[in-house]
């Protein structure tokens, strides 16, 4: 039995995709999302849904229907790029953007996921420095050539968990994550924060019970499940199409966002400049930074997603909500303007994070603010040593390890790091 042969499955994703070809122009990758969703992984599950009686295919069909749905439809415009062509890895695009290519390699993006043994904090990791110490107990991160545990001890109690995955380059923070079995995965308790050098609660984890030995191991998630959660962090941290392995494992095409991730997949455009039919290359190939700010700000925003879909549902007071950077953005005067400021106005992606770059910054802002009419007020004259972004996109910790900007750029009362006044 083809289990992507059922069409409430195919009804299902085919909404999903015609929603995102409405939001996103140009997207011409729809067809070849759906096939990959169907034959990618309902092919790969089968074996799974075939032993089950009529009840249990019937609850089966449809999780996997929700999940694929979602990781794929409401993921097409990342994944895809409006390119329809099959990967064929960065290595390529390496080839002929030499520049590009190693510079994005050094990026947060290209580092956001990888074995905890590959990671670029590997060396720290294995050292037996990442730990977490408190009078409840010990917790420890251990890597042993190619394996990684998180290890948990108090009293005579003791627990070790595999780390499968590190997700997120570690400029701020590493959380881990492990397969648990053919159905769930886990999302570790305790993740690496950069500012301390050490193990700390993982955000959304301090609501969770602790187990016997004081900590719990953290959160489950159904691989399958209808909002297809684990699904959507592999998606938006990897490249590619994800493929389920052995044990019905997750594997990404390529760890960490690289070139396709953005530009689509390239085989078909590697062809074309190979027949020296440029023209033609040029149009199998995504480029996001021709969008206009709305739509690049969604394209962005795919994972660098709103908290809730409706902004009326935002709770603009929330300080975790800051690090959902384009929800934010698309509320400044800066980005509804007739210039509209967008992500790439300030940040390249083909290079990383320029964090301490107050000249960088300060002449993005003065390309708009130097003018008679937006110049900037006598109260906050322009300054080589003042950053604007430092008053007028402030700095906030939702908790004591990680630090996010404010993107909604504004006039900010003193004592208020959330919204501004104007």
């Amino acid at each position: 039995m083809q289990v992507y042969s059922f069409s409430p499955c195919k009804v299902l994703i085919r909404n999903n995709l015609r929603r995102n070809e409405a939001r996103i122009q140009g997207n011409s990758a729809l067809e070849a999302i759906k096939n990959r969703a169907f034959l990618g992984v309902f092919g790969r599950v089968s074996a799974l849904v075939a032993p089950c009686g009529r009840k249990r295919k019937r609850r089966t069909f449809v999780s996997l229907c929700l999940a694929t749905g979602a990781v794929f439809g409401g993921l097409a415009d990342a994944q895809s790029g409006g390119s329809d062509s099959a990967y064929s890895g960065s290595a390529s695009c390496q080839a002929c953007h030499p520049e590009q290519g190693a510079s994005q390699a050094l990026s947060g993006h290209a580092n956001s996921l990888a074995r905890p043994w590959q990671h670029r904090l590997a060396e720290t990791f294995a050292s037996g420095s990442v730990k977490r110490v408190s009078d409840r107990g010990r917790v420890r991160l251990r890597i042993d050539g190619k394996s990684a545990a998180i290890e948990t001890s108090a009293g005579t109690a003791a627990d070790s968990e595999p780390a499968d995955w590190a997700f997120g380059a570690g400029e701020q923070a590493v959380t881990f994550v492990s397969r648990v079995d053919r159905d769930w995965y886990l999302e570790h308790r305790w993740s690496y924060y950069a500012a301390t050098g050490a193990l700390e609660l993982t955000p959304g984890h301090q609501a969770t019970d602790p187990d016997e030995s004081g900590s719990s191991t953290g959160i489950r998630y159904r691989i399958f499940s209808p909002r297809a959660e684990i699904l959507n962090c592999f998606g938006c941290h990897s490249t590619g199409p994800l493929r389920l392995g052995n044990g019905y494992s997750i594997v990404p095409s390529e760890p960490g966002v690289r070139c396709e991730a953005c530009h689509g997949g390239g085989a078909t455009h590697i062809r074309a400049v190979a027949k020296g039919n440029l023209e033609r290359a040029l149009a199998l190939i995504r480029h996001p930074g021709r969008l206009p700010p709305g739509d690049l700000n969604a394209y962005c925003g795919a994972c660098h997603r709103p908290p809730q879909s409706n902004p009326e549902e935002i709770d603009w007071g929330d300080p975790w909500n800051v690090r959902h950077q384009p929800v934010y953005l698309s509320r400044s005067l800066c980005f509804q303007s007739e210039r509209g400021l967008s992500c790439l106005s300030c940040h390249d992606p083909h290079t990383p994070l320029v964090r301490a770059g107050t000249e960088h910054y300060n002449a993005r802002c003065m390309e708009c603010h130097a003018g008679p009419v937006s110049a900037p007020a006598a109260v906050c004259p322009p300054s080589e040593a003042a950053a604007c972004s430092s008053c007028h996109m402030p700095r906030v910790r939702p908790q004591a390890e990680l630090e996010f900007t404010n993107h909604w750029i504004g006039v900010y009362q003193a004592g208020n790091r959330l919204q501004p006044r104007r």
